[in-house]
């Protein structure tokens, strides 16, 4: 009885581990998709980096788009900014 429940506790651990991750997947896609409308970059090609390669891909793509205007470290701390905002908003809908 006693590892049926350890094993029942490891599956759920393992499910909440992937929601979370789906969770912050999808509140990176959001703020990439946001942040390349206002640099005016190509949305499919950040997204697509970001599902393939990762979060330095994809703003790299939004830097290497934005190189007159922005550096890769604009980008990010914009990005990091509208993270901290997205979650300050949702902390505040608890």
């Amino acid at each position: 009885m006693g590892f049926e429940r350890r094993d029942s506790f490891a599956r759920r651990e393992e499910a909440k581990a992937a929601w979370e991750s789906d969770v912050e997947f999808a509140e990176m896609a959001r703020i990439l998709k946001s942040l390349a409308a206002e640099l005016g970059g190509n949305i499919d090609a950040a997204l697509d980096q970001l599902a393939h390669h990762g979060l330095g891909a994809a703003l790299g793509v939004l830097a290497g788009e934005a190189a007159g205007t922005a550096g890769i470290s604009d980008v990010e701390a914009d990005y990091l900014q509208r993270r901290a905002q997205s979650r300050i908003a949702a902390s505040r809908l608890q």
